[in-house]
């Protein structure tokens, strides 16, 4: 599982973007933020957290060429997405805000400068779907 969209709270068609990405390959649902001037993958130390500004979800299964270009969804306000646990987490709770796992693919118990907050626990054990308004 990755991020995928969940609810679109004012019912408008998320547009699909396609921007500069750092050569590699990449997967549905991977989030991506601008490092160096261009989306990589979040990553260990890129983009796990608010660090990095705003984030962009992958919309298919792609490998990216040097120069080339990532379809994407950008976060915002009105997407809530639903993301995987990376772990379990016994103490998630609505309301608080987690970081990003080093995969891009789901979301950890951080809270340190978190930009995952979560609307909806569905569980607390790894695997287990969150609703969250990705930042």
């Amino acid at each position: 599982m990755a991020f995928k969209i969940h609810t679109v709270l004012d019912g408008h068609i998320p547009s699909w973007q396609y921007l500069p990405a750092a050569a590699g390959t990449y997967s549905a649902g991977q989030a991506a933020v601008f490092s160096g001037g261009k989306l990589a993958p979040v990553s260990s130390g890129v983009g796990e957290n608010t660090d990095k500004g705003r984030h962009y979800v992958c919309m298919a299964d792609v490998t990216v060429e040097e120069d080339g270009l990532l379809p994407v969804v950008a976060a915002e306000e009105m997407i809530l997405w639903e993301v995987p646990l990376a772990a379990d987490a016994a103490s998630l709770a609505a309301g608080q805000a987690y970081t990003i796992s080093a995969d891009g693919m789901s979301m950890t118990a951080t809270t340190t400068k978190g930009c995952c907050t979560v609307l909806r626990v569905g569980g607390k054990t790894a695997g287990d779907p969150v609703i969250v308004r990705l930042v």
